[in-house]
């Protein structure tokens, strides 16, 4: 469910995600402000692709970042629907059994909601992974555009 995830696996394959997920996770803590090593191989492997696919990388990388910002917004939008549904359900008298179905329903999906919203917003190594991506793709449309 973690659409950084998702993107870094397709730009760079499964063997080369995981490669550069157990680098960050053993070299680029939390404490360590840049990653040169990180950036130099991302760097290594995007200079070597045309123009047209860098910007393809640069658009989805885009376009992964605002579903990324998205989905915290839908989140706190779900969170007071699912607050709403359960007062709702609470005060229409409804049969105990009936209740608590779709009590357990409405949670079933907060919580997969929930677990979405997490999956996203803790992804550290994920993170870390795309904020250096996304340095190394306008350096080089910015040397590009120069030269």
């Amino acid at each position: 469910m973690n659409i950084f995830r998702k993107l870094l696996r397709s730009e760079f394959g499964e063997k080369r995600y995981n490669g550069l997920a157990n680098f960050v996770h053993r070299n680029c803590g939390p404490e360590v402000k840049e990653c040169k090593e990180l950036f130099e191989e991302i760097y290594a492997y995007c200079s070597r692709l045309d123009s047209e696919r860098i910007i393809g990388m640069q658009m989805r990388l885009n376009e992964v970042m605002y579903n990324a910002f998205q989905v915290g917004r839908t989140y706190s939008l779900a969170f007071v629907i699912y607050l709403a549904a359960w007062f709702f359900l609470m005060s229409a008298g409804l049969q105990t059994e009936v209740l608590l179905a779709a009590i357990g329903a409405i949670t079933v999906c907060f919580g997969l909601k929930t677990y979405q919203f997490f999956a996203n917003r803790c992804a550290y190594v994920d993170a870390r992974i795309i904020e250096t991506y996304r340095a190394v793709l306008e350096r080089i449309l910015i040397l590009r555009a120069r030269g």
